[in-house]
């Protein structure tokens, strides 16, 4: 059995599966918010607070979608990207920077995230670019 059949989606109570989404930020209030509007939105959501949980997490159970910080302990966005892309079982992944660091963005590319959200975010950019990234994996 392959990994992508081993990984199971959750489903909604009309039995159609909830997108599993990442959300790796070392702000606790700013998880907190993201998670509320996906959560809203029909998205089941799981958090880390730095890259080596983010990386753990990850592989041990692949989401749909990574929204990953740049600036973290124990391996920043830009080292948890690579590994993500380098390994098998997550280099389908799609992977949106959500950062204030607008100055890295150059250096971001370098990674091939899928897409970049920036800090302070607007609620319907960053739902509009999950949502366009889950549909897209259909």
């Amino acid at each position: 059995m392959s990994s992508e059949a081993a990984h199971v989606h959750p489903t909604d109570a009309t039995g159609s599966f909830r997108r599993r989404i990442l959300i790796v930020d070392d702000e606790p209030e700013l998880v907190r918010a993201v998670t509320l509007r996906l959560t809203q939105a029909g998205y089941d959501t799981m958090s880390a607070s730095d890259g080596a949980a983010a990386t753990e997490m990850a592989f041990n159970e692949p989401p749909d979608l990574v929204l990953l910080d740049i600036g973290l302990p124990n391996h920043d966005g830009y080292q948890v990207a690579s590994m993500l892309r380098a390994a098998d079982r997550t280099a389908h992944v799609p992977i949106v920077f959500l950062t204030a660091r607008t100055w890295d963005l150059d250096k971001a590319r370098t990674v091939r995230p899928d897409g970049y959200v920036v800090k302070p975010y607007q609620p319907d950019e960053l739902l509009d670019i999950v949502g366009r990234l889950t549909a897209a994996r259909e």
